[in-house]
């Protein structure tokens, strides 16, 4: 009869212990070693033909693609402290990390992607930025996605009425040097 209670009190302490586990999944390519985690970005992004659907189907709220994301990044980046926290690590000692920059502003939030070869800073790029003027109906965020060396931004501009895209770039990551290479505009 005792083991019967200790079964819900396992149960218990199992599902705690699961939801607060950050799932990091680590993968092997031949010689570079990848971590992704949820600071990967928004997949999404590296589409063209959905950032090209945003701009057509985004006047009217029921048929916006924009409603295929369904993370909230402004949910995530808001409580992170500034810490920089490593997102991959790839071959020839190159290591990604995020970083928030700090701020008074509760309407601003900006990530800052940095690249580090063998332990020493190398590069860094805005890769998630939230504007907001409470006075104003314009709210300005930048999504990213990070695969392996490559690297998307993207704009989007919200208004009352509408949502569109804005300045959409694909980065290389330099395999020898770690630099953020423009790959393409």
């Amino acid at each position: 009869m005792k083991n019967f209670i200790y079964i819900p009190i396992i149960l218990l302490i199992t599902v705690f212990a699961e939801c607060n586990i950050k799932i990091v999944e680590a993968k092997a390519k031949g010689n570079e070693i990848l971590i992704t985690n949820s600071f990967t970005g928004e997949k999404l992004i590296s589409s063209k033909q959905f950032v090209q659907s945003v701009n057509r189907t985004c006047e009217n709220d029921d048929t916006c693609t924009l409603s295929k994301i369904k993370k909230s990044y402004y949910q995530q980046f808001r409580d992170l402290n500034n810490d920089e926290i490593t997102i991959s690590k790839l071959k020839n000692n190159i290591e990604l990390k995020l970083k928030k920059e700090e701020t008074q502003n509760e309407f601003l939030i900006t990530i800052e992607l940095i690249s580090y070869k063998n332990n020493k800073k190398v590069d860094s790029i805005i890769c998630y930025e939230y504007k907001n003027n409470p006075n104003d109906s314009l709210a300005v965020e930048k999504l990213y996605y990070l695969e392996d060396y490559n690297l998307w931004t993207l704009y989007f501009i919200y208004d009352l009425e509408s949502t569109t895209t804005g300045s959409w770039i694909k980065y290389k990551i330099n395999q020898e040097t770690g630099k953020f290479e423009l790959a393409n505009k």
